[in-house]
């Protein structure tokens, strides 16, 4: 006889749990319409798994230094902006508005002002 603990959930369960997911705060819900999209999501998915565990072991012994944490969000910050610079770039093409998210804009005019001081 299986036990509870080894049984698959039940569609209802899944269905469930994600309601409850979607209620939490921070919680973003997503309709994907796109096989590449669905992808992006994954990676995405497990991209803030990684970096919450990131920021915990960041300057910890026998963790992540502080250069080497600096160096990994300088790669993840340019590949959040060529991933928005190609998204604004086929949007354009294709005739569909694509708002650039508050925060690429605010580190953009935060970029110019330094290189304008420089």
């Amino acid at each position: 006889m299986v036990e509870k603990s080894d049984a698959k959930p039940s569609w209802q369960d899944i269905q469930e749990k994600k309601i409850n997911m979607a209620k939490e705060r921070g919680s973003r819900v997503l309709k994907v319409n796109s096989p590449l999209g669905s992808t992006m999501f994954d990676i995405l998915r497990q991209f803030d798994m990684a970096y919450a565990h990131f920021k915990a072991r960041l300057g910890e012994m026998n963790g992540i230094s502080h250069e080497e944490g600096e160096e990994l969000m300088t790669e993840g910050r340019e590949i959040v902006m060529a991933f928005s610079d190609y998204t604004a770039r086929l949007s354009k093409r294709i005739r569909f508005r694509y708002y650039t998210p508050r925060e690429i804009d605010a580190f953009m005019k935060t970029d110019h002002q330094v290189e304008e001081s420089e």
